[in-house]
């Protein structure tokens, strides 16, 4: 049944797409090589606490890119210590259960505006997320998650305005093995808040595609759960947002409007004085 709504789904997209798909169209990329784009872990937050601060350093990576082609694109990747490595991810034609779609081997930092023969690739993309659920890039993760969460509802889709693709997955397991949750913490001390029993976990997932650029620009992660200790229960909650790095303008120091106030601030204090001089020297005169 669900290779059969993985078929009839990749279908829809096509069969959309062929009444607004010209015979030729070239590839078209928002995104600029040779330009730093920052990426930053803006929060961690377990309940009410921020713990960012502990693993923001390891996770701020800048992307550079290094040359786009009409399948895809290069880039390297550097952190606090320099180059650490480079990538290629290719948008290319795969066959998923006869059909076939041009979606990205390789991680998707950007998403061509046009590629091939697809005029709009992310109405393109954003229409296979809703027609297969599938979040793609978290793919194989998902299929590993099942070792850790009992789960029985995963569901994901698409919305596309004027600003953002955004990408949606919401997910529910009754049961959670903490072991996924240590691992996403990398050991470190975070690993201690991480309560051995969880329950009723329910996971919203938002991943944010600029829709001028088509470069990625936010993940957000928020985590609903109970956590259990005896025959106590309290509510475990996670929400992690990672995403570009964007500098905020300066705020611009107002410039006072001057006032015939202020202007001849200075006329009554001399008025008064003048006036205090004058009469001390009558007195005198007349004295």
């Amino acid at each position: 049944m669900k290779k059969a709504f993985l078929v009839s789904g990749v279908l829809f997209i096509i069969l959309s797409l062929t009444f607004i798909t010209p015979i030729n169209a070239a590839t078209t990329w928002g995104i600029e090589t040779n330009v730093d784009y920052e990426f930053e872990l803006k929060s961690f937050k377990i309940g009410i606490t921020d713990y960012s601060v502990l693993l923001k350093e390891n996770l701020s990576f800048i992307i550079e890119f290094t040359s786009l082609t009409d399948i895809g694109y290069s880039y390297d990747v550097y952190n606090s210590t320099g180059l650490m490595t480079t990538n290629t991810t290719n948008f290319e034609e795969t066959e998923i259960e006869s059909v076939t779609v041009t979606i990205p081997d390789g991680l998707p930092i950007a998403l061509p505006l046009t590629i091939g023969t697809i005029p709009d690739y992310l109405y393109y993309f954003g229409n296979f997320v809703n027609a297969t659920s599938s979040m793609f890039m978290f793919d194989d993760l998902l299929e590993n998650i099942t070792d850790y969460l009992n789960v029985t509802y995963l569901h994901a889709y698409s919305l596309l305005d004027e600003d953002y693709l955004k990408l949606k997955a919401d997910l529910f397991a009754p049961t959670v093995n903490n072991t996924l949750l240590e691992e996403f913490t990398g050991g470190t001390d975070l690993s201690q808040l991480i309560p051995s029993n969880i329950t009723d976990l329910k996971l919203n997932a938002t991943v944010l595609y600029n829709a001028t650029s088509g470069l990625f620009r936010q993940l957000s992660i928020k985590l609903r759960s109970l956590s259990h200790i005896g025959d106590y229960t309290e509510n475990f909650n996670v929400d992690v947002v990672y995403g570009l790095h964007i500098e905020t303008p300066p705020t611009p120091t107002p410039t006072p409007t001057p006032t015939d106030k202020t202007s001849y601030s200075w006329l009554i204090p001399t008025v008064l004085v003048l006036t205090l001089l004058t009469g001390i020297k009558l007195k005198r005169k007349k004295q």
